[in-house]
């Protein structure tokens, strides 16, 4: 882009022509009287570009109204310990002119500083500056010239730019990436747009600017290709990319393709470049260079919480086995087996088939057991269950499920009393009732399900997302012996706050409805997934709520480290819609990435707990 073309005439002429030389000056003044903390011997050679050193002890500034003097020091990147040469120092005059500019303030000065010596061996000195801000300029007349796809009412609208609304270079550079891409979808992605002031008026402080449009010519995909594959099939990577050869050019199509390789796990690394020139001037290669990673995965998870204080209990470890394979065999098939132990366990076999009929349609099977014993009187409840789920993903983000399942479930001991805001007995068959018309819960029996899910998913790396959001609800319908009705909401955003400095929020809900609520169709919170710190599945009720916030350091691709605060709480199983007390769990982690896996730990507290009665949940992963 050539926006700076905006402020050619306004700031750098002013910048190059009379604020450097002044500040150079101001500069070379501090020389005259402070001496430098460092002196050459005569066996050493001068660095005229780190010579002389100042250390600045103050930093002030005078006359600022739009950057207060924080804003300015952080501008200046100043330390109150650091020493600093004339290079240092005029970059950092030149950082705060440059913010200033693209605030709209291009008629900007710094004067010439203002040195004192704070000590008595003035080697610390005192600098203080007066900043003029002049006029914010305020958008006058803009025009466009040269195009013709669109209407000059539509190119505006995606410029976002009204006369009289003050003028900064962030938004005008928005403003023509959003022309840029509205071309680039329309087949005309080499479309260049150059600003060119037409009239700057410093006394009123307005600029008017006319947009050069250069549509170029329209441009089509000529070929797609795919090169680094070694086990990956390479129709189940073009199966994958929207982009088709013939296709005009689609900017739309090609992120989406992106992102969807990107995620598909099957690839290390992809090159984010996808674009190569044509042989002809309107024709573009859709080129996707990828890098192979290990799709298979051995996973451990082990447990551990130390005994309770004033017991006789002892340590508890839990562990949970999970080996996947995503891409077996290179055709994009998924292979799943699970194994949980502790209070609840679980094992789970699933199988999944892409691409039915030759249509973004996945199939699965699925076939697990449980079992779950209660904290409370120790009495046991299992099920066993299956189901097949049919999902196909739409649009750029979007993916729907739809899911039949079975159960047999069968749960011994004390069941809880039911509340007294039941559904009314002729809505369920899961009941007998007595000759005083008691409810007698039964304990076992089958249930049929269908669940509905949709899920929206932007993150840009599924396994170390550093932006986007991933959305999903649930909805399932049952019947036979046990008529429920579940829902789930999950929510998770990621957004970066400095480089490599990522803020991860997850929010989650479930609840369920019906009467004689089996222990295995209720939602159990603890443990490493849901609140770290707590032993695994704990607390159970028939409503969950939970979340987690993380600050996460990024180490690598798929390394990072970081702080967690966890939240949540159940209902009460006899009342199901008064939650219980909202319990917190913190501590740190970290995930780190090597040759044969990642290796994942947390140390969890619960609030209240001393350091040392933390719970430690170690993953350990091996690829192949």
């Amino acid at each position: 882009m050539h926006s700076n073309r905006l402020l050619i005439l306004a700031s750098i002429l002013i910048l190059c022509l009379t604020v450097i030389p002044r500040i150079v000056q101001g500069i070379d003044d501090i020389g005259q009287n402070v001496p430098s903390e460092k002196t050459p011997t005569d066996n050493e050679t001068e660095n005229t570009s780190t010579l002389p050193l100042y250390n600045i002890a103050q930093l002030n500034f005078e006359g600022n109204k739009h950057f207060n003097q924080k804003k300015l020091r952080d501008l200046f990147r100043w330390e109150i310990k650091k020493v600093y040469s004339q290079q240092e120092i005029v970059a950092g005059f030149e950082r705060i002119l440059s913010a200033y500019r693209k605030e709209g303030f291009v008629f900007a000065l710094v004067s010439q500083p203002t040195v004192s010596p704070i000590s008595a061996s003035n080697t610390q000195v005192s600098i203080n500056v007066t900043i003029r801000e002049g006029k914010r300029l305020r958008i006058g007349d803009f025009s466009l010239i040269g195009n013709e796809l669109f209407s000059q009412s539509k190119i505006l609208r995606e410029l976002g730019l009204r006369k009289g609304q003050f003028f900064t270079r962030t938004a005008l550079e928005q403003g023509i990436e959003r022309i840029q891409l509205l071309y680039s979808e329309h087949g005309h992605p080499k479309v260049e747009i150059e600003p060119i002031i037409t009239n700057l008026l410093p006394a009123i402080g307005n600029i008017n600017f006319t947009l050069q449009i250069r549509e170029g010519e329209k441009v089509k995909i000529s070929h797609i290709k795919v090169s680094g594959l070694k086990k990956t099939k390479t129709d189940v990577v073009l199966r994958e990319i929207s982009v088709k050869a013939n296709d005009f050019f689609d900017q739309r199509k090609i992120d989406q393709s992106y992102h969807r390789l990107r995620n598909l796990g099957y690839f290390y690394h992809i090159q984010p470049n996808l674009l190569e020139a044509g042989i002809t001037e309107d024709t573009i290669n859709f080129h996707a260079k990828v890098t192979e990673a290990r799709t298979g995965r051995l996973i451990g998870v082990l447990g551990y919480a130390p005994p309770v204080e004033d017991s006789d209990s002892v340590p508890q470890l839990t562990g949970v086995v999970e080996l996947r394979e995503t891409n077996l065999l290179g055709t994009g098939r998924d292979f799943k087996f699970y194994w949980k132990s502790g209070l609840l366990k679980a094992l789970r076999l699933g199988y999944k088939e892409p691409w039915v009929l030759g249509k973004p349609i996945t199939l699965g099977i699925l076939y697990s057991q449980l079992k779950q014993r209660s904290p409370i009187n120790d009495s046991e409840s299992e099920e066993r269950a299956a189901s097949i789920s049919g999902n196909t993903k739409f649009g750029r983000f979007y993916e729907s499920e739809v899911t039949l399942g079975y159960k047999r479930i069968h749960f011994g001991g004390v069941t809880p009393p039911l509340p007294d805001t039941i559904l009314p007995d002729s809505l369920s068959p899961s009941i007998n009732t007595s000759q005083n018309n008691t409810p007698i819960p039964i304990q076992s029996g089958t249930k049929y399900s269908v669940t509905l899910r949709l899920t929206r998913d932007s993150r840009d790396y599924f396994l170390n997302p550093t932006r986007g959001r991933r959305d999903s609800v649930a909805v399932e319908l049952s019947r036979s012996d046990f008529k429920l009705r579940k829902v789930w909401l999950d929510l998770q955003q990621y957004f970066q706050t400095w480089e490599n400095q990522i803020i991860a929020i997850e929010l989650h809900g479930a609840a369920a409805w019906g009467i004689n609520i089996p222990p295995t169709e209720l939602f159990y919170l603890g443990g490493a997934t849901t609140l770290r710190g707590y032993d695994e599945d704990w607390f159970s009720g028939p409503r969950r709520a939970h979340g987690s916030l993380e600050y996460r350091f990024l180490m690598g691709r798929n390394s990072q480290i970081f702080t967690f605060v966890d939240l949540g709480s159940v209902t009460f199983i006899d009342r199901p819609s008064v939650f219980d007390k909202l319990r917190i769990g913190y501590g740190f982690g970290a995930r780190l990435e090597s040759k044969g896996g990642i290796i994942q730990l947390d140390y969890g507290l619960a609030a209240g707990d001393s350091a040392l009665r933390g719970k430690i949940h170690v993953k350990l992963g091996a690829a192949f």
